[in-house]
């Protein structure tokens, strides 16, 4: 019998390295396969349970320092439902209270240890900002209250989720309220808005863009929302730029800051446009003025007590029935002083709610007359002082005007100082009566000495001499008892 040869036995029986590795690598997979399983499964039940929304309530609560209401919520496979959603602030939260109606998410995975949220949808969302905060609850604070995950093998447990990340809100319809708990009213309204959220929960910051809705502010008019982009964060709110519309025409663009730490600050830098004067105007002043208004305006104080500051400039200006250049029309014998178009009109201004100051006023019609000075006006109370310019040529009918009232030459102008008072429905000048004064003497001064007596009767000095109506009258009886000896002037 032949012999076996030594070694075969130890080299059948040798492993192959290949097939080693491939056979482990095949374990670890279907371990790895099981143990993903195992996650998955135990994380789709944590996420479905009452411990997800306990350590969403939680999170929430820490994130907005509010005490948190949240309902069940109902899951759809990877879509989460909740009717509603509710925080009320504390005493250190920026807001006393943020409320979400028919708030619905999508679930997105588990990724660093994060439910992935990559979209929220809302119905409504109301967010107020008012003194009625909550109390904290004894001892309570920011301190997280530790919250169990899915019950998993201590080696998956770095897989469990700890956190949310929330990459957008999108709401149908948003509200925000600012209460004055003082005054009981509302002095900042933003309603109706459809917006984006983008909020960060670890920094507090959200990025805020909505189109639509209306916006109320005490004693202004209702602004309609064409575009908003804003960053919140904390008591501070950011506008980075809004787009607005107001009255029929109007357009406002502008950014500012509004803070709700205390009473409140707001700051906003505006540049209106296409506004209609007639907008603005008592309707005794609506047949007076016309032209479309810009500019810019800034607004800024607590609510209620706004100040208003900035340069209004009025294009394709029209000014008519005013009672001076009426005078001047009469005696100058050029109708265009009654209707007159503007090529410049413009003025600074500032209003504290109660005085509203006009400052570097000018008006001016080219080749005619230009106007310049200062008006304040004090509710239906009207002063000031202003200088009016004429072109030499149209005081030469006249009488006396160049040698007595219009004295400073400047700028290729004539200038005479006038002093407005009296209300805005009967506002009251000065110079129309100089002007007769500086006529009639003039006249006189040519008159036979005979005729003096007869001229001196109409000129009544008890008769208030801001009153054109009344001097008008006077100068009118005059002239038309003179006229057969003043054919030759």
């Amino acid at each position: 019998m032949p012999k076996k040869r030594k070694g075969n036995s130890s080299k059948s029986r040798r492993v192959n390295p290949v097939i080693a590795v491939v056979s482990i690598c095949a374990t670890l997979l279907v371990v790895m396969v099981v143990a993903l399983v195992a996650v998955r499964s135990a994380v789709e039940g944590w996420l479905k349970g009452d411990e997800f929304r306990d350590l969403l309530v939680q999170k929430a609560g820490v994130a907005l320092k509010s005490e948190i209401d949240m309902p069940e919520m109902t899951w759809q496979g990877s879509e989460v439902y909740a009717d509603k959603f509710e925080a009320n602030g504390y005493e250190d939260a920026a807001f006393s209270m943020l409320g979400l109606d028919g708030v619905r998410a999508n679930f997105g995975g588990i990724q660093e240890q994060a439910v992935i949220i990559p979209a929220m949808t809302v119905n409504r969302l109301n967010l107020v900002f008012s003194d009625k905060k909550k109390n904290r609850p004894s001892g309570g604070g920011d301190t997280e209250v530790t919250v169990s995950g899915p019950r998993l093998p201590g080696f998956l447990q770095q897989f469990v989720p700890n956190r949310v990340d929330l990459e957008e809100i999108r709401v149908a319809t948003a509200a925000v309220i600012v209460e004055d708990k003082a005054s009981n009213t509302r002095p900042f309204e933003l309603s109706g808005v459809r917006g984006k959220f983008k909020p960060d929960l670890e920094t507090g910051v959200w990025e805020v863009t909505g189109t639509g809705g209306k916006l109320r502010l005490p004693d202004q008019p209702e602004v309609r929302i064409k575009d908003l982009s804003m960053r919140w964060q904390a008591t501070e709110l950011y506008i980075n730029r809004c787009a607005l519309g107001i009255y029929d025409e109007g357009y406002v663009d502008g950014s500012g800051e509004i803070s709700f730490a205390e009473e409140g600050n707001f700051d906003f830098d505006l540049e209106i446009s296409s506004i209609d004067v007639d907008e603005l105007l008592e309707a005794e002043w609506k047949d007076r003025i016309d032209g479309i208004i810009e500019g810019p305006v800034r607004i800024t104080g607590r609510p209620g007590d706004f100040i208003y500051e900035g340069t209004i400039n009025v294009t394709d200006a029209v000014v008519q029935n005013i009672p001076v250049l009426t005078v001047i029309a009469k005696y100058t014998r050029n109708d265009q002083f009654e209707y007159l178009n503007l090529s410049q009109a413009k003025t600074d201004f500032t209003s504290d709610g109660e005085i509203v100051g006009l400052r570097n006023l000018v008006l001016q019609a080219d080749g005619l007359v230009r106007v310049e000075g200062d008006i304040d006006l004090q509710g239906e109370q009207i002063a000031g002082i202003l200088q009016v310019g004429v072109t030499p040529g149209t005081l030469r009918w006249i009488p006396g005007a160049s040698q007595v009232v219009f004295v400073e030459k400047r700028d290729g102008f004539l200038w005479a100082p006038m002093t407005l008072t009296g209300t805005l429905s009967e506002p009251k000048e000065d110079l129309s009566g100089r002007l007769i004064s500086a006529a009639g003497e003039a006249i006189l001064k040519q008159l036979p000495e005979g005729l003096l007596n007869e001229a001196q009767k109409f000129l009544d000095p008890s008769v208030d001499s801001l009153d054109p109506g009344s001097i008008i009258n006077q100068g009118r009886d005059l002239l038309d008892s003179l006229s057969p000896f003043l054919k030759g002037f």
